[in-house]
């Protein structure tokens, strides 16, 4: 039965009406009112224009360690709450190889292990997230035993050597005694496992290891490997970079799942970044953002995700340096400044400081073609942090965690 508005108010206009409406809750009950709002809503143009029109509700943020879900009085903390153990959950990505064979009874009394030192369920590999875009997650393989990254000094002189140890190739355990293994190469790219999943449709991707002759040819200690799921391009499903940091350069390794090919590519930077570290980043508009973790830096350090290129944005400039001058009372050391996605043509940061035992959020902007940093608000924190240590997280979506 048409209700009496479907009758009198036009198609067109209705779909701008049910377009303003705030959340798929609202857009579900409307649908159920009459069988002409449902066919309106539940048509193909309608739902893009709605998609396109309305974020996904956020449900939460994710670190290395675990998913954080929303909680009241934010909108999302039902949707989140319902689904936070499906995101939680990787074990529908298959394991790399099969972590029960590591430790067993067998292997530790052939090897005289005690049975207090065998490794606990968090210690055996894992899938462990490391990024999240639209929707999906980037996982790595994290074995804490036995392949370790190590930095041990047996060499003849003394010096530290980078390898990837192998439990089975210890041939010593004594613990006064000093560690000795086979012979092995040191760790390189090669040696990392990556995958891809949506962890609510339960999809995944397992991604071929970095190709031995990309990852051995920076004949070069590896300090950092840091992988980073970025935005795919109009004809590319998906997308992830893994920033290499050696002794002495810095190299991108690049994966690009298109329709007809899945590979790949590496590019060399002759010189390292500025950076003491590249593990804090955000990405707003298709570039990546570094800024320094632990103290004011005097630039931003970008990489083009599309034309996979470096460039650096002054940050001394404006009102960034009276801000680097702001004495921080709280920990003696700066936060790590968070990068938003801005209005059009700009870029736009905000910088917690904390002083006498209260947090300000310094929202700054840079116009394009400007090289001054402009003051856009200062933000008092609630009161409630006054007597607690916080710090930026990062930013994502237009959404900026403590």
């Amino acid at each position: 039965m048409a209700s009496p508005a479907s009758a009198t108010i036009p198609e067109d206009l209705l779909v701008e009406i049910f377009l303003r409406l705030p959340t798929l809750a609202a857009l579900a009950r409307a649908a159920a009112a009459c069988t002409s709002f449902c066919r309106l809503i539940k048509s193909r143009a309608f739902r893009r224009r709605f998609r396109s029109l309305h974020q996904p509700p956020l449900l939460g943020f994710m670190d290395p360690g675990d998913f954080h879900p929303a909680k009241a009085p934010h909108p999302s903390a039902p949707l989140a709450g319902a689904l936070a153990p499906c995101v939680e959950d990787f074990s529908f990505v298959p394991p790399v190889v099969s972590s029960a064979s590591y430790f067993t009874s067998a292997y530790a009394s052939a090897h005289n292990f005690p049975v207090e030192i065998m490794p606990d369920d968090q210690e055996l590999p894992h899938w462990r997230p490391r990024d999240a875009r639209d929707g999906r997650v980037l996982l790595d393989w994290v074995s804490l035993r036995p392949r370790l990254v190590q930095m041990w000094g047996n060499r003849e002189d003394g010096s530290d050597v980078s390898v990837l140890m192998d439990a089975n190739e210890l041939t010593n355990h004594d613990p006064g005694a000093r560690a000795t293994w086979a012979k092995r190469e040191r760790c390189n790219a090669a040696d990392f496992n990556l995958a891809v999943c949506n962890p609510l449709s339960r999809r995944y991707e397992l991604l071929p290891t970095i190709p031995e002759d990309f990852a051995a040819w920076p004949e070069d200690l590896l300090f950092e490997f840091v992988p980073m799921l970025a935005p795919a391009a109009a004809d590319e499903s998906l997308k992830v970079i893994c920033m290499a940091t050696y002794q002495t350069k810095l190299v991108l390794f690049v994966f690009v799942s298109t329709p007809t090919a899945r590979q790949w590519h590496m590019a060399a930077f002759p010189v390292l970044t500025r950076l003491s570290t590249t593990s804090c980043f955000d990405c707003v508009r298709g570039c990546f953002y570094w800024t320094d973790p632990w103290e004011w830096s005097d630039y931003l350090l970008v990489l083009d995700t599309r034309s996979m290129r470096f460039s650096y944005v002054n940050l001394l400039t404006g009102y960034h340096v009276q801000l680097r001058d702001l004495p921080d009372q709280s920990t003696g050391r700066r936060r790590p400044s968070a990068v938003v996605v801005g209005r059009e043509g700009s870029i736009e940061m905000f910088s917690l400081v904390g002083q006498e035992g209260s947090f300000t959020l310094h929202h700054t902007s840079l116009q394009n073609y400007s090289q001054e940093w402009k003051l856009e608000k200062i933000i008092t924190l609630p009161g409630q942090y006054k007597d607690y240590s916080i710090s930026t997280v990062g930013a994502a979506e237009g959404f900026l965690f403590f």
